[in-house]
């Protein structure tokens, strides 16, 4: 059955040390629950994230990981930063990549970024993932 579509909305921070990052980390981690996290780290990064998505807390939007669609055969790269957008897919197909947990800081020639997945959309996430996999 094509329809089926499993996808997230993703948040960072990117500043230029990664000594910053982590203790932007660390302020972030102190945060007992995940929208308490997530919110944090939207005021964080209007504060202090290099990035022009500050303006809109981190926001990097919507990514498609994965499709039942078998026209779909790769997916196209959503993200400008091309790099932080394969460590987004490799962190959620390890499971290191979690709703409303940091992940990061890891470097791209951007900066050190930390991410964030803030909302997801579709079946529950599974690691074999079709079409437009990753």
């Amino acid at each position: 059955m094509v329809g089926f579509s499993y996808q997230i909305q993703v948040r960072h921070i990117v500043v230029d040390k990664k000594e910053v990052a982590e203790l932007l980390k660390g302020t972030i981690d102190e945060v007992k629950t995940a929208a308490g996290r997530i919110q944090m780290l939207m005021r964080l990064a209007g504060k202090y994230s290099l990035c022009s998505t500050k303006e809109d807390g981190g926001n990097l939007g919507w990514i498609e990981l994965s499709s039942d669609d078998p026209r779909i055969r790769k997916y196209e790269p959503k993200l400008k930063n091309a790099e932080l957008e394969q460590i987004i897919r490799q962190g959620v197909k390890d499971m290191v990549l979690n709703r409303g947990e940091v992940l990061g800081p890891v470097q791209t020639q951007e900066g050190f970024h930390l991410v964030m997945v803030t909302n997801e959309f579709g079946s529950d996430r599974s690691t074999a993932f079709t079409g437009s996999a990753l």
